[in-house]
This record gives structure tokens, sequence and C-alpha cells, in this order.
């Protein structure tokens, strides 16, 4: 799900002449993947919240008021910041266009309605984030027997829904990335969690592999599937340094299929082995 309309209101007057083309030039090429791009100017702002309803756009402007304001109104906005200007009112802000693409746009979008952004996929698998109207099927899948045996059940269901609700503003929202939620594409099932995050125990540029697979989905190589493309994923999109996974000194398979993975011991503490995944 995705914006349909751009809206664009770029003071013209915060460019020399040749900025202002090149960055117009790049609002055309950003213009050419919604249905339609509507060039705002101060007397028809307010036909903007008439007809348009904040769900079918995003919009870009160099304004810090107009922006606060669309933003008030339940509008998604990329804040658009120049030299010497005022500070922008926005959660998202570019100095250039041309660092921008569309798929920048529509992960801000997503963000500011709450849509869980996709994160990637497998042969077998859908991976994204976790959405509030996902727990039900979270509560579903960590009730089956054998699911939580080596990692946290959740907790009662109005503390899980605060804490899902405060992970997602605080952990997806702030990082980009976190635990994310495994569909079985053929099914359309929920089959497990997997991701990565910072925690306490990761070194600089370095984060932890997290991941549970419903037990009838085990010993078919999903898990596999999925770690190895999470790798790529923190390899090739986040540039981190390391992966790091704990693993419990009793969870013989999870030792093994970690070691497949490519992951050499880093260390014991108490009860948890500490692998790591060099990128």
């Amino acid at each position: 799900m995705g914006p349909k309309y751009l809206n664009v209101y770029l003071e013209k007057d915060k460019f020399t002449e040749q900025t202002y083309e090149k960055e117009m030039a790049e609002i055309q090429r950003l213009a050419e993947n919604f249905e339609r791009t509507i060039y705002l100017e101060p007397k028809s702002v307010g036909c903007l919240f008439e007809q348009m309803s904040p769900e079918d756009c995003i919009s870009i402007t160099t304004s810090a008021d107009l922006s606060w304001q669309l933003m008030g109104l339940g509008y998604a906005v990329i804040g658009f910041e120049t030299d010497g200007a005022e500070m922008m009112k926005a959660p998202y802000i570019v100095l250039d266009l041309e660092e921008i693409e569309y798929d920048d746009l529509l992960k801000a979008y997503q963000r500011y309605h709450d849509i869980p952004w996709h994160i990637l996929d497998t042969d077998r698998c859908l991976i994204r984030e976790f959405g509030m109207s996902d727990l039900d099927q979270l509560e579903e899948m960590y009730a089956v027997p054998g699911f939580t045996e080596f990692i946290e059940p959740l907790y009662a269901h109005e503390l899980e829904r605060e804490y899902e609700r405060n992970y997602i503003d605080n952990i997806y929202k702030f990082y980009g990335f976190g635990m994310w939620l495994v569909f079985h594409k053929e099914s359309g099932r929920l089959i497990g969690r997997a991701g990565v995050e910072f925690r306490d125990n990761c070194g600089e540029n370095e984060v932890e592999l997290g991941y549970a697979i419903l037990p009838e989905f085990r010993g078919q190589g999903i898990a596999t599937e999925i770690c190895t493309a999470i790798i790529d994923y923190v390899r090739d999109e986040l540039a981190m340094r390391s992966i790091i996974c704990r693993v419990n000194v009793a969870n013989d398979k999870s030792q093994k299929f970690i070691e497949k993975l490519g992951f050499t011991l880093r260390e014991r503490v108490d009860e948890l082995y500490t692998y790591e995944y060099l990128l």
C-alpha cells in the first residue's frame, strides 16, 4: 500500500535558479511513480485539504509552517531543508532530492500511517514488520506447543499489546530494523519470527540475530532460507560489521544450525553460547 498523489511545494526564493531547476527535474523523476503530482501554491494549499485524503498523499515541501500544518492534518511529509532556511518540522528531512528514490517516499508514507514495512522475500517466505493487527496471530503462534522452548514467551495480552506498540515506535521507527514476522507464501500463515536487533552485548556496527519457526515447519530448510537472506540483508542494506547469535547450551540443534550458517563460537556466558559471523 502506498500513496497515489505527490504534493509539492518548493519555495523558489530558497534556491538559486540553477539549483531550483535541478530539484524540479528530480521532482519530475519521482513523479513518474504517482498517478498525479500536484504543485501547490500558497493560495491553493487549502484545496488540498478539501480534495485529497491523507491516505492518498505524500508531500514534499520547503515550508516549515506548511509541513507542520500538513502533519497536523494527518498527511505524510518529507521536509526539504535548504541552506540558511529555518529548521524543518518533519520526521524525514532531505537536503537534496537527488538522494531520494521512490522507495524512500514509500517507507516514509508507510511509517507515518503505521503500515508495516516489507523487508524481503525468499523462495517460500515473506518477511515483514509486525503491525498491531498481527497481535492475535502472534499470540496463536506462541501458544503452539514447543515454539517457546528456547525463547521468551509473550506477556499477557494487554502488556504484550503495549510492548509491541512501544517496539514499533521505539525500535522500528528509530533503527529501521528489528524482529520481523515470517509468513509462509503458499499457505499465508504466520510461521515464525526472525530479524536482528541492537543488544547490550553487541559491539560497534554489530547486531544480534534471532529466529524461531513453528515446529511443523522445521526440518524443511526454511530457517536456513530466511536466516541466509537476513544475513545478506544486514550486509547489503544495513552495512554492519558482524552479526552475533546467542544459543542456549542445551539447544544442540540450534548450535549445529548456526554453525552450518557460518557462525563461529565467540564465548560462553552462563547458559548461553555467543556465536559470531563476520561480514
